[in-house]
């Protein structure tokens, strides 16, 4: 389960990375795109102004999050910032809320990317994963989309209880369709979170997946956000980079 002071902190915060325009950048929100369960799930759209880029990355949160969050990922001043630095960029971000709040959900919250996948109906589009959202890559990875075309994964859990959503395994069984990689580590993360990243690694270096890594020595766990300092910068520019590359 997410850490409270952790989240509080990436409510208030915003990414250590800025690029002209990111103020100016426009949001259309709460659009929806699917309903399951009786519920109407929504997104944010940020875009580059005056006209949509083609180049499309969803922002994936962490969790499991508690389901009673005064401010839900989408209105986390991390995740706006990011959007906005995206769109800044030249990529149309979109911020979305999934429905992690437990493992026993990580299913529900699966099916809630995919449907927004879906949704939008691009024939290019990215991933960026965050913390414990990288436990729900196993099954893209395994039955990879078409449309998918990079994946972005920072201080992300790459594994799981069950082998459905183990996105190391997903790299052994799948690695012929397995898109672009970049992984961002942080040094100082916990061991167990690293060790899932480190054997994430091996993995798609084994089955010689197109990877980039990167490791910040004196990161922490949102280092993009806690840890002001040149390495971040270098980290969030060379995804940028990487992301208008592939998309």
């Amino acid at each position: 389960m997410a850490d409270p002071e952790w989240v509080g902190m990436a409510v208030r915060a915003s990414c250590k990375y800025v690029v002209p325009g990111m103020e100016a950048v426009e949001a259309r929100l709460h659009i929806p795109y699917a309903t399951r369960d009786g519920a109407t799930q929504r997104y944010d759209l940020y875009d580059a102004a005056p006209e949509r880029s083609t180049k499309v990355v969803l922002l994936v949160h962490g969790g499991p999050i508690p389901d009673n969050l005064q401010a839900t990922p989408a209105d986390w001043g991390l995740f706006q910032s990011l959007a906005r630095l995206l769109a800044a960029s030249g990529v149309t971000a979109v911020m979305f809320n999934h429905r992690f709040f437990s493992p026993e959900l990580a299913p529900t919250a699966m099916n809630d990317i995919e449907d927004l996948i879906s949704h939008l109906g691009l024939k290019r589009v990215g991933l960026w994963v965050f913390s414990g959202g990288g436990s729900l890559l196993g099954r893209l990875l395994r039955n990879t989309p078409a449309s998918l075309r990079c994946v972005v994964a920072y201080y992300a859990a790459l594994e799981a209880k069950t082998r459905e959503f183990s996105a190391a395994d997903a790299i052994e069984e799948n690695s012929g369709r397995v898109p672009p990689i970049l992984v961002a580590r942080g040094g100082l993360d916990t061991p167990e979170l690293n060790y899932t990243i480190d054997r994430f690694v091996a993995a798609a270096l084994k089955n010689n997946v197109a990877i980039d890594v990167m490791n910040h020595p004196a990161g922490q766990h949102g280092f993009d956000f806690r840890d002001d300092n040149q390495r971040t910068r270098e980290i969030l520019a060379r995804t940028l980079e990487f992301i208008r590359t592939h998309l």
